[in-house]
């Protein structure tokens, strides 16, 4: 069994990653196989450092705002991943958001809010410890602590889970996000 090397402010980002499986559990719409398999990815988060050969496990959500002309897709992510005999899937615990503005854009200002507003937490297999700065830390804590909040700005939120050989895939209107919310048995 192999293992992924975090300290002691490492965990509570990993406890985050956990907490968001909750989240999406809560969501109205996932499948069975949805809600084992994200259950299955907190099973394997709960097990860190520890990770098993052949472990190939993801969750995160997307909001998303427009279309496929112009708009914006903001994504927050986590992927634990192990195969002892590949190099190419070698790839540990990872934690990352994405800003995505379309169309694409090169222009500079563009640029510095994505690069801004995107983390990327790598831990890989083996006795290697990242760094990870407090302000990110911080930035991520605070979004995914509430992910709800984070919905207002977009009109669709989009979940993908991926376990072993399950691979899922919801869409939600905010609008039905927004009226779950107000369901008694979630307050």
């Amino acid at each position: 069994m192999a293992h992924i090397k975090l300290d002691k402010s490492h965990k509570q980002l990993v406890q985050s990653a956990i907490q968001l499986g909750d989240w999406l559990l809560s969501l109205d719409g996932l499948s069975d196989a949805d809600i084992q398999a994200i259950k299955s990815v907190q099973k394997a988060l709960n097990k860190l450092p520890k990770i098993n050969d052949g472990t190939l496990a993801m969750y995160g959500f997307s909001l998303e705002q427009g279309n496929e002309n112009t708009g914006l897709v903001r994504g927050w992510d986590l992927s634990l991943e192990y195969f002892a005999n590949d190099p190419e899937q070698q790839g540990g615990l990872e934690m990352f958001s994405s800003y995505i503005p379309i169309p694409e854009s090169t222009d500079p200002e563009v640029l510095a809010e994505k690069k801004h507003k995107e983390l990327y937490f790598h831990w890989p297999i083996g006795d290697v410890c990242n760094l990870i700065p407090a302000e990110q830390a911080s930035q991520w804590l605070e979004q995914v602590s509430n992910p709800a909040a984070l919905v207002a700005s977009a009109e669709r939120l989009r979940v993908e889970v991926v376990f072993a050989d399950y691979y899922g895939e919801i869409e939600l209107a905010i609008s039905q996000l927004q009226a779950q919310s107000h369901n008694p048995k979630l307050s």
